[in-house]
């Protein structure tokens, strides 16, 4: 990747900050207000500055990835302390294994509802049998 100017680097910093505005990205970065559009839509242009939009952007998924797996590993040891048994007691704090677990469940997706069928087929004489003949 190729070294960016300092005034390049503000302009990719701005420009992540700020959500993907260039021209304001530009002005922040100390170009003119009258020419921000104009620079900031070239600088967009380069490759230098695309390559170091990207490399941020990677980083920062990175960090994000990472802070989940770092949060599910202290919800897992919460737990395995929460729910520890104590001899005379039984499980340590109930509550709070079951908070962690709850949590848990909730960063990986798994709290969504469940399918069910409540429907069930069963032959014509076996309905009979069961209704007594009613046609309910």
């Amino acid at each position: 990747m190729a070294k960016l100017t300092p005034k390049q680097d503000a302009f990719v910093k701005a420009y992540l900050l700020n959500g993907g505005n260039a021209t304001q990205a530009a002005i922040s970065a100390g170009y003119s207000k009258k020419t921000a559009n104009e620079q900031g839509a070239q600088n967009l242009a380069k490759l230098s500055i695309k390559e170091a939009i990207q490399e941020h952007q990677k980083e920062a998924q990175k960090d994000f990835i990472w802070s989940k797996e770092k949060k599910l590993e202290l919800l897992q040891r919460i737990v395995n302390v929460a729910a520890t048994e104590d001899g005379e007691k039984g499980m340590i704090n109930m509550q709070s294994a079951i908070a962690a677990i709850k949590e848990h469940n909730l960063m990986q997706g798994d709290n969504a509802p469940v399918e069910s069928n409540t429907n069930i087929k069963v032959d014509k004489p076996l309905a009979e049998m069961i209704t007594g003949g009613s046609k309910r």
